[in-house]
């Protein structure tokens, strides 16, 4: 078991300087916000409860003087199959931005980019299948359901609709060099334009082969890091809007030759890929103002586990408000970015999740059940009282989520890899089982009004004593308590009563809270 205080923190950012491998070369989520990798919790092109569809615009900055090769994914919110991705080739200080969205006539999400910055395939301004064009000739990018139909089927829903939510993900795989070829030269801009995507675009064409079918290496080397990114999701009709800022992995690739530099149309690189060629893969993690260094990819632990570990806590805390003057409503996302390689496979499921995806007879169809606790609290210090008369239906009572459905589990749970939890009566959620202010189909929902808690804060158990979540133990014999998580609390406020004859509307964001449960044998990791 290997312990390390704060003091031994502080070491490991000097340690690159000294050769203290062992210290320097971990992964870590980066407080700061810059990494080699970037999770965005939620993306989302569903209807709000007034009918008017939301949309996701996003970011990506490059902070270094160096060219960057990075691929963009996303994956849909039940399993988390992917429905689009592919490359993006930053130069020195870039931002690319995009635009998730849907048209009326039809039923997935689209990607559309007004960026110059080089795609791989094509985005801007090319007119080849899939691609699509608005009146205005611009094109986008539908998103796709090749890969949870046909062989491909999961169990889920088969519809286009389900690539309207879900989350994504940035990895970097290399910087860009002159190497052999004039790569970065062709893709840093000059007056605002690359020089040579065309060239760009060409060294990955089949026939005949550019150069990086030929040799993916070329003029690439390492990632760095560097990166960080936002999104904004834009409820358009109304005028509001909230953003947040992606989670930021750091040390992904830590071998300075090392790249994750695949093909376009590649489901490589994915967070799967952390440690390239290393066999093992190490997570630095902040516990308490202690680090705990945990080391995975040795039997029955799996490179996986290290990005698993960073976001591992066992209980998640968020606030909510409801209703008032500004006729507030609130939706929490709860997204687990690393699920899919726990339960997207033949059973058994791998720790610290219990069951795989597969096929479900109930409202949506399919799912990967978790059970967690749900506490509520209101502002004075109040929750919910005995399980009695109204309260029948309260989740933290060890019921269900509300309205609890027949053959229900008899403790709340969660079944998705991104979803979202909504706080309304058990009324106007079986009228209309969708979030108000998200416009979720992978809502569950709490009725704290039955309680009479219409303002407060939740906790959210991710261990509970009905269901055992541990991930496998790390070679130095650290056991992480509880699920791999992130995501955010997001409300909406109506206020009719701003100004005469003038109409408010306003929106919050907040990223969950959490803390973290780790054992070492008997002993806590510290």
């Amino acid at each position: 078991m290997k312990r390390n205080s704060l003091t031994t923190a502080v070491v490991a950012g000097i340690a690159g300087t000294v050769g203290i491998a062992n210290l320097a070369s971990a992964v870590n989520l980066n407080p700061d916000g810059l990494g080699q990798v970037l999770i965005y919790p939620y993306y989302t092109v569903n209807s709000n409860g007034a009918g008017d569809n939301l949309q996701t615009l996003f970011s990506v900055v490059n902070t270094t003087d160096q060219g960057k090769a990075i691929k963009v994914r996303f994956v849909e919110g039940y399993n988390s199959r992917e429905v689009r991705d592919f490359h993006v080739y930053l130069s020195p200080y870039d931002v690319w931005t995009a635009n998730l969205f849907k048209l009326p006539d039809q039923p997935q999400a689209n990607l559309l980019t007004d960026d110059n910055s080089c795609t791989v395939p094509r985005i801007k301004g090319s007119t080849l299948p899939p691609l699509q064009q608005l009146p205005d000739g611009r094109s986008f990018l539908p998103f796709t359901n090749a890969l949870f139909t046909g062989a491909n089927n999961d169990g889920g829903p088969a519809g286009l609709e389900r690539t309207r939510e879900g989350h994504f993900e940035i990895i970097e795989m290399g910087t860009v060099v002159d190497d052999i070829k004039t790569s970065l030269s062709d893709i840093t801009h000059v007056s605002g334009v690359p020089a040579n995507c065309g060239r760009i675009v060409g060294a990955w064409v089949a026939q005949p082969p550019g150069y990086w079918i030929q040799d993916a290496n070329t003029d690439i080397r390492a990632p760095t890091g560097g990166l960080f990114g936002s999104a904004m999701l834009i409820d358009v009709a109304n005028g509001v809007s909230a953003g947040y800022s992606a989670d930021a992995i750091d040390g992904f690739i830590i071998n300075r030759l090392d790249n994750l530099h695949a093909p376009p149309g590649n489901t490589d690189p994915s967070l799967a890929s952390i440690g390239g060629s290393d066999p093992t893969a190490t997570a630095f993690v902040f516990n308490n103002g202690s680090l705990i260094q945990a080391t995975y990819g040795v039997a029955p632990s799996r490179k996986i586990d290290a990005v698993s570990a960073l976001f591992a806590q066992d209980n998640i805390f968020n606030e909510y408000v409801l209703g008032g003057g500004a006729t507030a409503t609130t939706d929490w996302v709860v997204t687990f970015p690393t699920k899919r390689f726990y339960v997207d496979k033949a059973p058994p499921a791998l720790a610290p999740f219990v069951e795989v995806f597969k096929a479900y007879t109930g409202a949506g169809s399919g799912e990967s059940k978790v059970q967690v606790g749900l506490f509520p609290y209101d502002r004075e210090e109040g929750n919910p009282s005995a399980c009695t008369g109204s309260d029948a239906d309260n989740p933290n009572c060890g019921v269900c989520f509300s309205p609890c459905n027949p053959g229900d589990s008899t403790v709340p749970v969660l079944r998705y890899e991104a979803q979202v939890i909504s706080f309304q009566t058990a009324e106007a959620f079986t009228a209309n089982r969708t979030s108000p202010v998200l416009g979720s189909q992978l809502a569950s929902n709490v009725d704290v009004r039955a309680d009479f808690l219409n303002n407060g804060w939740m906790r959210i158990a991710l261990n509970p004593t009905t269901e055992t979540h541990q991930m496998s133990p790390s070679t130095e014999g650290e056991v992480f308590d509880g699920l791999p998580a992130t995501g955010f609390a997001i409300s909406n406020f109506v206020n009719a009563n701003a100004a005469p004859g003038k109409l408010a509307n306003y929106a919050g964001l907040w990223h969950h809270k959490g803390s973290r449960s780790c054992a070492a044998n008997t002993l806590a990791c510290s």
